[in-house]
């Protein structure tokens, strides 16, 4: 059988057009011993980091960091973490999305060839035959598509700014934590060491006949609870630094080599006052909160993504039209031919979609509302928490003066003879538990204050602006 040149032609351009529908994809798979060589391999000290840093504003001459703040232990975060990563990668998607929803449809190529065991003289016996389908978008289908693209990947980017605020958040919490059990320690260190100059003391008068065995038991009960509360403070202690160094990202070996700065709680205490305690920051803070709290604003984003969802909806409605110019060689005859197509769907538009899209809407633009209301209604509670702890914390302060005068007036009579060692060391103990009672009511403090931040999703004791921005992923996560 011998082809002619048209039909060699018809023939390549078919298998052309197959061959096209072939794209190469390379093959990525998963090496489970370099990745985990990867997270032991995540040193708070590297220069990758450093660099890090100095994007942020650090001064290159002071790093390596000599002591870490929250801040850093943020930064570090935001570079190391995984958790971040994931929501990074979501996002590049989500911004390659955009890109592909304006991406316009493609045309397609159809060929036929065919031949007739009824040809004569007259009648050639083959057919052959040319299309392209056209599609052409109608009423701005693709810019809605881009416009909804732009508003999904702006809910991706405020859940990667809730994943990193918080990260901030629980190594706040956790630095507060740690800070407690050190100055926990510190007293229980003199807790222990005065108990035990106390047993001491009974244990001699009960051998001189001055003390009850009673006496001495009592005293004794006392310092092995001290010692174990000593001891569970430094289990603990472990446990915390643990978790900070899952916090930021670190493994705990790594996380060792960081010196973590001395908080100084009076301060701190002093710095939130003047954010908190005047009343008229009540009606601020909640402001604040509707306007930064980044759970609202990714609220407002799914609003804005379901009303272009029912722009495209109503968009849709309208059917989009295919264009189809063609050359046909039939049994002798050269046909040229223009087609178009389009649904049939003019007088039986499909309202349900558009129906359901409005109902997404009301039930976002819902759960704004109530969202709105729950923050306000926890910033007011957690108000009256800060008030009600911070009389308490003023009513241990008040007790610790006293304690610590009355302990100087022993002493002074101690200093004359007037009375034994073992009252004088007795009310020094007592000035130590009301300094443990003052610390913990500082603390709580400091742990409330951190709920309203929390609640706020923003730092308010500091300058610290967290860096999430349209660069997501110029971390470690890359």
């Amino acid at each position: 059988m011998v082809f002619s040149y048209k039909q060699i032609v018809v023939s390549a351009l078919l298998c052309l057009s197959l061959v096209g529908c072939v794209s190469k994809t390379s093959v990525k798979p998963i090496d489970s011993q370099a990745s985990a060589s990867k997270l032991f391999a995540k040193d708070p000290k590297s220069d990758a980091f450093n660099q890090y840093l100095i994007q942020h504003g650090y001064p290159k001459e002071s790093l390596p960091l000599s002591t870490w703040d929250i801040d850093t232990l943020t930064l570090c975060a935001l570079f190391y973490h995984t958790d971040l990563a994931v929501d990074k990668e979501q996002l590049a998607l989500a911004e390659l999305a955009i890109a592909t929803a304006g991406t316009k449809p493609f045309s397609t190529i159809n060929g036929t060839l065919a031949r007739s065991n009824q040809a004569n003289g007259d009648i050639r016996p083959w057919s052959y035959g040319l299309t392209i389908d056209i599609p052409l978008t109608t009423h701005n289908k693709r810019e809605i598509r881009i416009e909804k693209a732009v508003q999904h990947a702006e809910v991706i980017r405020m859940q990667v700014a809730e994943t990193a605020w918080r990260l901030r958040n629980q190594i706040s919490s956790n630095l507060i934590a740690y800070h407690q059990n050190m100055a926990d320690s510190a007293l229980l260190k003199e807790q222990v060491e005065l108990q035990q100059h106390i047993v001491n003391m009974y244990e001699q008068r009960v051998k001189a006949g001055l003390a009850s065995r009673t006496e001495f038991n009592t005293a004794n009960l006392l310092l092995l609870k001290a010692k174990n509360q000593q001891r569970l403070k430094q289990s603990q202690l472990a446990e915390i630094k643990a978790t900070i160094a899952s916090d930021v990202g670190l493994t705990p070996s790594k996380f060792e080599s960081i010196a973590i700065k001395p908080l100084d709680v009076y301060n701190s205490i002093t710095q939130q006052a003047a954010v908190l305690d005047a009343s008229k920051q009540s009606k601020a803070l909640q402001e604040q909160a509707l306007l930064n709290r980044i759970d609202i604003r990714r609220s407002l984003a799914r609003y804005a993504l379901a009303e272009t969802a029912i722009k495209l909806q109503a968009a849709e409605q309208m059917p989009d039209i295919t264009i189809s110019p063609g050359f046909l060689f039939e049994y002798g005859d050269k046909i040229w031919s223009l087609g178009f197509s389009r649904l049939l769907d003019l007088f039986h538009k499909n309202t349900t979609l558009i129906a359901e899209a409005k109902q997404l809407r009301e039930i976002e633009g819902a759960q704004f509302e109530a969202l709105q209301a729950s923050t306000i209604a926890q910033i007011n509670q957690l108000q009256a928490r800060y008030f009600s702890a911070k009389e308490a914390e003023k009513q241990a302060t008040v007790e610790l003066d006293q304690q610590i005068k009355q302990t100087q007036k022993v002493h002074q009579q101690f200093e004359r003879g007037l009375i034994g060692k073992l009252d004088f060391t007795q009310h020094s103990l007592n000035t130590i538990i009301a300094k443990q009672h003052q610390l913990s009511a500082q603390f709580n403090l400091l742990l409330i204050a951190n709920l309203i931040e929390d609640a706020m999703q923003k730092p308010i004791f500091s300058s610290f602006n967290m860096p999430i921005t349209s660069d997501t992923r110029s971390s470690y996560a890359r």
